[in-house]
C-alpha cells in the first residue's frame, strides 16, 4: 500500500459525531446540504452517522452516498455483525465508501472478556468489514487508558484481519499533548505492521487539547486527522476543521487538499442549522 507520507487525510464527522452535541440533531436535507458543501471542500472522508443503531442514520447514509461522488462516505459500527452489516448496505451505492468500527480496547475496569476474545472480535469485525468493503477504518475505542500490550496486540489483530485505517481516538478528551505523543510514539515503535496502513486520530476537547493533540500526532506519524466544523462533537466537542486545516497549513510540510475559502460558509452554516458558533 502505497501512503503519500505528506498528505494529510481530513475525515469530518460533523453529521455523526456531531449530532451527540447536546440538543443537536440534523434532517436529511440539512446533512445532504452539508455533504455536498464538505465534498465542493475537498473533504477527504465524510462520516454521515451510524446506520445499525438508527433507521433515521440508515436512510441518511444510503441517500448521501448516491449524491457524493469524490469524497468518501462513511458510516460506524461497533463490533456487532449486524450493524457492520448495516453499514455495508448503506454505503452500497456510493462510488467510494468506508466501513468505520470500533472495539472497546480498555479492559481494566468493564470487561469480564479476556483478552482472547477481544482480540478474536476485532479480528471477525474488521474481516466481515472487508468482505464488503476495502477500505475499513478500526478505531481502538478508549486507547488512552488501555493495557500497552494489549492494545498494540489489538492494533496488530486489525491490520492482519485487513484494517486499511487505524483510528486512536482519545474517546474521553483526557490526554494531554506530551501524553498522547508519549502514546502514538509507543505504538509506531512496536506494532510491526503499522507502516501498512494509514494511523488517524480522533481528538475530544474536554480539556481544550483536541486541536493540540491532533496536530503533534503529526509529528509522529498520524496521516488522517478526525474533525469536525465548529468542533460539534459529544460533551465538549470534537477537534475544529477549520482550526486543524488552518494549523497543519501553516506548519507548510503538509499537503491538504482543502479549500479554505469555504471555510467560513461551512462554519456558518453548522451555526445556522444548530446554533453552535466556530469555538473562537
Amino acid at each position: 500500500m502505497s501512503i503519500n507520507n505528506n498528505k494529510v487525510i481530513i475525515f469530518d464527522t460533523t453529521m455523526r459525531d456531531g449530532e451527540l452535541t447536546p440538543g443537536v440533531k440534523m434532517n436529511l436535507q440539512q446533512k445532504i446540504t452539508i455533504s455536498q458543501l464538505l465534498e465542493e471542500m475537498g473533504v477527504d472522508i465524510i462520516e454521515v452517522g451510524y446506520p445499525g443503531s438508527y433507521q433515521k442514520d440508515f436512510d441518511e447514509v444510503f441517500q448521501i452516498s448516491q449524491i457524493i461522488k469524490n469524497s468518501t462516505i462513511c458510516g460506524l459500527a461497533s463490533s456487532n455483525p449486524n450493524e457492520i452489516t448495516a453499514v455495508a448496505e448503506a454505503i452500497k451505492p456510493a462510488i467510494k465508501g468506508r466501513i468505520h468500527t470500533y472495539t472497546p480496547v480498555n479492559l481494566k475496569n468493564q470487561s469480564k472478556l479476556s483478552q482472547e476474545e477481544v482480540l478474536a472480535t476485532i479480528f471477525d469485525c474488521v474481516s466481515l468489514a472487508r468482505n464488503y468493503c476495502d477500505d475499513v477504518e478500526w478505531s481502538a475505542f478508549d486507547a488512552p487508558r488501555s493495557e500497552p500490550d494489549f492494545l498494540c496486540k489489538s492494533i496488530e489483530t486489525a491490520i492482519k484481519s485487513g484494517a486499511t485505517t487505524i483510528s486512536i481516538p482519545d474517546s474521553l478528551g483526557l490526554a494531554s499533548p506530551k501524553e498522547f505523543s508519549q502514546l502514538l510514539q509507543m505504538i509506531f515503535n512496536r506494532v510491526p505492521n503499522i507502516n501498512e496502513v494509514v494511523v488517524s486520530v480522533h481528538c475530544h476537547d474536554d480539556l481544550s487539547m483536541a486541536v493540540d493533540n491532533s496536530l503533534i500526532a503529526l509529528s509522529c506519524g498520524v496521516r488522517q486527522i478526525e474533525c469536525a466544523i465548529n468542533g460539534l462533537g459529544a460533551r465538549k466537542g470534537n477537534a475544529d476543521l477549520a482550526k486543524v486545516v488552518t494549523e497543519v497549513l501553516k506548519q507548510g510540510n503538509y499537503q491538504l487538499e482543502i479549500n479554505t475559502s469555504l471555510m467560513s460558509k461551512a462554519a456558518e452554516l453548522i451555526f445556522e442549522i444548530t446554533g453552535i458558533a466556530k469555538a473562537k
